[in-house]
């Protein structure tokens, strides 16, 4: 029992953190990046450089997954189907899903985005001059790109908080 009860403090709490952070970027910090210009980008190189944003959301989704998928195993009695089948199980479910599809989409479509905008990024801080037009509109580009996925995972983790948090009512 007490393993479940610090598994549950740990799967709220970085469960928070990931979604609020998701939220928050996807519906205020990357627009206003994108409305900003070159000033903006500046911001988001320091956000998302090494040790920093991109790190920290990497490992509050790894908590929250890792403990979902523990609690999930302990909730569902080792993967029943008959309780997966409850509406109980089928709001678990549904909301385990959508945050185990909310983690993958993170590590293989948003993590390689972050991962070459910062390497741009600092590309373009170290050059001598002006930057070349190419770099800049790759830059544009893998704003737009990064914009769009951070919005399908705020919204994987809204149908993931949606469903958990409908389970105790059913």
């Amino acid at each position: 029992m007490t393993l479940v009860l610090i598994m549950r403090v740990i799967h709220i709490l970085s469960g928070v953190a990931w979604a609020g952070g998701a939220f928050m970027l996807a519906g205020f910090v990357v627009p206003a990046v994108q409305q900003s210009g070159p000033s903006g980008g500046q911001v988001m190189q320091r956000m998302v450089g090494p040790g920093r944003l991109s790190t920290f959301m990497t490992i509050v989704a790894l908590l929250t997954t890792l403990s979902g998928l523990y609690l999930f195993d302990v909730r569902s009695n080792h993967f029943s189907m008959g309780w997966i089948g409850s509406p109980a199980g089928i709001a678990l479910s549904i909301g385990a899903l959508a945050g185990l599809a909310a983690f993958l989409h993170g590590a293989f479509a948003t993590g390689r985005l972050t991962s070459r905008a910062a390497k741009l990024g600092q590309e373009l801080a170290a050059s001598q001059g002006p930057p070349p037009p190419e770099k800049l509109a790759e830059m544009a580009a893998l704003q737009v790109r990064l914009a769009r996925n951070g919005r399908i995972s705020a919204l994987l983790l809204l149908i993931a908080v949606g469903g958990m948090s409908l389970t105790g009512y059913m």
